[in-house]
């Protein structure tokens, strides 16, 4: 059984959230999402108290193998091309192992496209049954308590943040929210630039992408709701 699906809300936001401490606001029925500007100071006393759900960087190598052999019959047309440009047997040459959130269920992979990571979530179970095996984006990505996932894409010389925010359960996995900037990257430099806050918002740190010095840094907190 897939999770509820909820309709792709698809956003973008202008200059003025790089260069400026305007508040942005999109609603729709049954949706509201908002950017604010934040302090670095604010960014850093919470990042020491995130709310990201716990993860597990290794697993038992039975279940990492029975993880793979899910994942191999689902490779698309692009990863097998990609795979093959690489001189690699088969596409697993693409997929890393990325964590396992055990108060989830729910188990994260990693495969390399030619300009970010695509994830793509499996239950802990490794139930065989299992049917949903979409790719969402992932990038710097963080997965919240409540299981929400927000991860990243850049395609091409695009140095543009396009975000994505997806619902995670061990029955599957639904992305609710597509979002981009103009003129702004995400900040490489930090070692966490994103992170969860709360059960419905995140912050993140970035730059203008044609400017990385420290005085153009900005940090914001994105929030959602969704009846």
């Amino acid at each position: 059984m897939r999770p509820k699906i909820y309709k792709v809300l698809i956003l973008v936001a202008t200059a003025l959230l790089v260069f400026g401490s305007e508040i942005a606001n999109a609603q729709e029925p049954g949706y509201s999402f908002n950017f604010r500007q934040i302090s670095e100071s604010e960014f850093r006393a919470t990042q020491r108290n995130n709310y990201n759900a716990t993860t597990v960087a290794t697993l038992d190598s039975i279940d990492l193998e029975k993880a793979f052999e899910l994942i191999d019959d689902t490779y698309q047309q692009e990863e097998l091309i990609l795979a093959e440009r690489e001189l690699c047997k088969s596409p697993r040459c693409l997929t890393a192992f990325h964590g396992l959130y055990p108060n989830l269920g729910i188990l994260a992979f990693f495969i390399q496209d030619l300009h970010y990571e695509k994830v793509i979530f499996l239950p802990a179970s490794l139930d065989d049954s299992y049917s949903s095996f979409d790719r969402f984006y992932g990038t710097f990505g963080a997965m919240s308590k409540n299981g929400f996932w927000v991860g990243l894409k850049r395609e091409g010389s695009d140095n543009y943040l396009q975000a994505e925010i997806c619902k995670v359960s061990d029955t599957g996995t639904s992305s609710i929210l597509q979002f981009k900037f103009s003129l702004t990257d995400i900040n490489e430099a930090e070692n966490e630039p994103i992170f969860w806050v709360n059960e419905n918002s995140f912050y993140l740190a970035v730059i203008d992408s044609n400017n990385s010095e420290k005085k153009d840094q900005q940090f914001y907190e994105i929030s959602f709701n969704i009846k």
